[in-house]
Formats: structure tokens, sequence, C-alpha cells
């Protein structure tokens, strides 16, 4: 049985009437010990997880990052040997020979020149330039550019001297015209003339611009580093990397450098602290905005004295394998609170299975008495609700009824109203028959015409006396233009406004719409008039005043008003009345003329539809003050 809300003047069980629970000192000890021994047991696992999932993360992360270095060495071999046999063409090219037999011939310089310009336009090198046996620059395709090579020395260069030894050199260094880093590869030229290993009489040297490759890199998001054979980084996909390296370099090696001038002005600073770490083996690069942690695999290429480095960031198999272990502790404890559930509801079930019995019989025993009130309070709730729909059934029919009485009070007006224009269609009917007989048919048209008009007018007015006195339910609400309502209520009136000499003026904005139920909104501006008219019975000047005025919304509402105002010019409102005029039976006319019911009827109207009806003096007589809620657009 389910147990019910004790009732006034029902003692609560006290816990000595319940059965004895079982000792809880000796569970809650053994309980706490169980507890550690799952906690300890979770994190073990968790951990033993976390490794795991971090070690075949690392495993992916080399796999990647063997086949992403592969790609990369192909990619800078590609790059280099695209520029490998162009030295060595052009130092068999007889007019680059001839220079060198005899710089002063009249235009070798210039074709020279010209030919290295085109070759390096087409080819995309940085540079290509040739030098005499002393280092001197006798031609260059940048020879019409402010830094040109030609006339300057670089007999100090690595690759000339390597070139003068070896026949050929590669080299890789920041221009010291230029400023601007670069491959040189270089050819020794032989003398015309000579044969196998005869007299050097220069070198021709094609400078490579691998920067491209560098900007490759960083867009494509990897971490790339290529060392010289000093472990000086001079390619990097990190800007912050390049000319530094991986461990301080031997004081000989700087001097070397330097003098040199491989790496320009750079200092030399190591990356490392360590030396470059071992293959497969993680490492902490110094990173501008990503984490410069990550494992790294070399590949050495052994023909160029360089090795290129490629970071894996291990970022990634990091959060994976934190994700996993969390999944897994989550699912132990999932696990244990499931586990350790079960065995306390069981408990729990066991130590109060006795009690369940006492207890029920107890409530059973006290809910008599609640049942007799919960019935008691059900049929007063019920005689409630009959009495609230007794009450909105008749407020209804009173409304309608002070609709009805309303229409009594104007019919007089009303029927004037009808039978002028059935008087004039009376007479238009004689008269077109006579005319007929005439056989004057223009006039007979013109008759008909007028017939038509006079007929529309009392459809018309017909029209509004069956939706006036139409009953309707306070529910019905829809969108209804203030200056519509208002007209619809003025056209009932007409008669009266013609006969009381009452001047009207209406200031209603066309775009004024409210949320209103139409005919009881007519209702309510029809009371406000015919107490207007009221007012001004005895008035030297009748004036009725129709304004509307848009309110925006307040800050504690949601949507915005409109404010329609009917003023009239009588005598106003007493100071003593102004309290007691929406009451109802309250009336200030002579016996026989009203019972009170119109403003208190057009107040809760008003109330129905959401809005508000204020009375006040104005500045000749009273204002009725209606506030209906928008309609907007």
């Amino acid at each position: 049985m389910t147990p019910a809300v004790e009732a006034p003047g029902m003692s609560q069980a006290h816990p000595a009437d319940l059965p004895a629970a079982a000792p809880r000192r000796a569970l809650l000890g053994g309980a706490g010990a169980r507890r550690w021994a799952w906690a300890a047991a979770i994190l073990a696992l968790t951990l033993a997880v976390f490794l795991l999932a971090l070690n075949a993360g690392h495993d992916q992360v080399r796999r990647a990052a063997r086949q992403r270095l592969v790609i990369a060495e192909a990619v800078l071999r590609a790059a280099f040997d695209r520029y490998r046999s162009l030295p060595t063409v052009l130092a068999l090219d007889t007019q680059v020979q001839g220079l060198l037999a005899d710089p002063a011939a009249s235009g070798a310089v210039a074709a020279v020149n010209a030919k290295f310009e085109a070759i390096a336009g087409a080819s995309g090198a940085a540079a290509i330039y040739l030098m005499d046996a002393n280092g001197l620059t006798l031609g260059a395709s940048n020879w019409n550019q402010p830094l040109s090579f030609v006339g300057s020395t670089y007999a100090y260069r690595p690759y000339f001297l390597d070139a003068l030894a070896s026949g050929a050199s590669r080299y890789f260094g920041v221009g010291t015209t230029t400023q601007q880093p670069g491959l040189f590869i270089g050819k020794a030229v032989v003398a015309r003339g000579g044969e196998g290993a005869g007299p050097v009489a220069g070198v021709v040297v094609v400078k490579v611009d691998l920067e491209g490759l560098e900007g490759e890199w960083r867009r494509a998001g990897e971490q790339i580093l290529v060392s010289d054979a000093a472990g000086i980084v001079f390619l990097a996909s990190e800007p912050g990397w390049k000319y530094r390296p991986f461990r301080p370099l031997a004081a000989a090696d700087t001097d070397r450098i330097r003098a040199a001038r491989q790496y320009g002005d750079s200092d030399l600073r190591p990356l490392l602290e360590d030396g470059p770490p071992d293959p497969g083996g993680t490492i902490r690069l110094p990173s501008a905005g990503r984490a410069g942690r990550g494992i790294v695999e070399p590949v050495a290429m052994p023909d160029l004295g360089w090795t290129l480095w490629y970071v894996a960031p291990t970022g990634a198999a990091f959060r994976q394998a934190l994700l996993v272990a969390a999944a897994t502790g989550v699912a132990c404890l999932a696990l244990a609170f499931a586990l350790a559930a079960a065995s306390q509801k069981r408990r729990r079930l066991r130590a109060e299975q006795a009690m369940r019995l006492a207890l029920e019989r107890r409530v059973a025993e006290r809910t008599h008495d609640l049942s007799d009130a919960n019935a008691r309070l059900r049929a007063e709730i019920g005689e409630r609700e009959r009495a609230t729909a007794a009450l909105r059934a008749t407020q209804d029919e009173l409304i309608h009824a002070g609709r009805l009485a309303a229409l009594g009070q104007i019919s007089t007006a009303i029927n004037h109203e009808i039978n002028q224009p059935l008087a004039a269609l009376r007479t238009f009917l004689a008269s077109t028959a006579v005319f007929l007989e005439r056989g004057d048919e223009a006039t007979v048209r013109r008759n008909l015409q007028r017939m038509t008009e006079v007929t529309q007018r009392i459809a018309e007015i017909i029209r509004h006396l069956k939706d006036f006195a139409r009953k309707t339910g306070p529910g019905h609400c829809e969108p209804v233009r203030l200056a519509a309502a208002a007209e619809a209520a003025l056209d009932l009136l007409r008669v009266r406004l013609r006969a009381d000499g009452v001047a009207v003026e209406c200031r209603i904005p066309p775009d004024a719409t409210v949320r209103a139920e139409p005919v009881r909104l007519e209702q309510v501006l029809l009371n406000l008039m015919v107490n207007a008219l009221d007012a001004m019975r005895d008035a030297p000047e009748r004036r009725l005043s129709l304004s509307a005025a848009h309110e925006p919304a307040s800050p504690g509402d949601s949507a915005s008003s409109w404010r329609l105002a009917v003023a009239d010019s009588g005598s106003g409102i007493a100071a003593e009345h102004m309290g007691r005029i929406f009451d109802p039976f309250f009336t200030t006319k002579s016996a026989g003329e009203g019972l009170g019911l119109g403003l208190s009827l057009s107040s809760l109207i008003v109330r129905d539809l959401g809005g508000s009806l204020a009375a006040e003096n104005g500045e000749r007589g009273a204002v009725l003050t209606l506030v209906l809620p928008a309609m907007e657009a």
C-alpha cells in the first residue's frame, strides 16, 4: 500500500516502535576497507591501461613519422637533383670557357651574363655565376641587380676551394652579398684545350633557394629539420631552429664556420643541451605556437653530408591515452558503484523487510481519517469548480444582457436610421414607375442606382446590429483594428450624434491593432461613448474625442500595448464618485435611465481581454482610457 500524507493530529512512528536494525559500525568498517581495495584496484588498472595506450600511440606515431620521413627525403633529393647537372653542363659551354680564356674579349661578359640570366629564369635557380681561378666573379645572372655578384671575390668560400681541389662542390650557407641562404653547387671549368685533369680556369656556381621547402613544411603542420655534418640545423620548418647546432660546438668548428661566414651572423646557440636524440626517442624543441615535444626519426644522406630529422608530435597520442584511461576508470567506477549499490540494496531490503510490515500496518490504521479528509476536499474542490463555471456563465449572460440593453437604448435611433432609407426607397419606387411609363430610361436607371445604394445602407446597419447582438465567449481573441471597432460603434450611434449635435473627433492611427474579441470590444466602446453622450446632455458645447497612442513594452512586460482615450466635454466626474465609478449598480443618472452596469461590465470585459480601463478628468470633461495588448505585425 502506498503511504499517504499524514493528517493533522496523527503522531509519527517513533524509531523505537520499529524492529531494531543490524549493527552498523561493523558494516561501515567493512565497507570502508572494501572501498579502499576497490579504489586501489581501479587506480592500478587505469594506470596500466594508460601506459599500454600511450605505448601503442607512440608506436603508431613512429610508423607515421617514418612514412613521412621517406616522403620528405624524396622531396629534398628531388630539389637537389633538379640542379645537380646544371653546373657540369655550364662548365662545358664554349662561351663560358671563352670568357675564362679571354676576359677582355668584346661582348664575352655580356653574352655570358645574358645566358646565365635566361637559364636562371627558366630553371628557377636563385643565381648562376662564374669565377676565375682567383675567385673573382666575371659574370652572373644578377648582373643588372643592385646586389650583383659581378666584380666580387669569393676565394675564401668553401664551395670555391672545394671545386678547385676536387672539381666539384656542394655547400649550404648564407650568401655574403645578398644575406640570403641557399645551396651552392660548384663545378670547376677546365681551361680550353685541356683534357682530363687539366689546369682549372675557373668555377661555375649555381645557387639554389630551398626556403620554399620550409614554407611547405610549415603549411603542412610538420616539424622537419635538416642538419649538416657538424650538426648545425640549416633548414627547418620553425624559423627559430635554423643555424643552431644540436649540441655546443668545439672552438675549432666555431672558428671555421665564422671564418667562412657560412651562416652569416648567427650566434650558433645550441638547440639542445644533450645533443641529438636517438632514433625513435623523444625530443623537446623550443617552439613558437605549438608543442615542441615529439618522437624524432632521422635519416642520413651521406652523399650530401646531411641528416634529415622528422619530429612527430606526441600530444595527440597522449590525449588519446588519457581518454582511453579515463573511459576505463569511469567504466570501472560505474561497475564498482553498481556492485556496491546492488550489495547495499540487498542489505537494505533484508533490514527493511520486517520494518515494512509494521509500517504498513501503522499507515493503514492512520490513513483512514486522511482518506475521509481527502474525499471531503475533492468534493469541496468540485463544488468550487462548478460554482466558478456557473459564475463565468452568469457573467457571460450579464455581458450579453448589457449588450442587448445598449441596443435597446439606441433602438429608437436605429429605427429612425432604417425608416428614413425605407421611406426614400418607397419614394424612388413610385417615381420610377411613373418615369418608366414615360419611357425616361435614364432617370429610371438613376433611380435604380439610388435604390441600390439605399438597400446597401440598410444592409450595413442590420449587419452591425447582428454582429453586435451575437453571443460570444471570452476565449475568442483575434487581431482587431481599433479604428474599425470605433467606426462600428459610431455607426450605431450616428442618429443620436446628429440629434444631440455632437461633434466627433477621431484620431486613431490606421495601424492600431489590438488582440481582442471584436464584438466585446465594440460593446465596451459603445458603452464608453453612450456614457460620454449622457454626460454631455446639458453641456453648451458637445464634443466627443477618440485618440489612440502606442506604448512600448515596459521592463516587466514582453509586449507593447495601445492606449485608447474617450474624452467628452461634459462636467467631468465628481471627486466623491471617482472611486466608485466602476462599481456594479452605481449610477448618477435619474431613476429609470440606467442600472449602473455599463462601466462595470466594460471593466470586466477589458480585464478578460488582458487590458485595463481607467477614468480621470481632462481639461473640459471626463476621459476614460482603455489599454489593450498590441497585436504585433
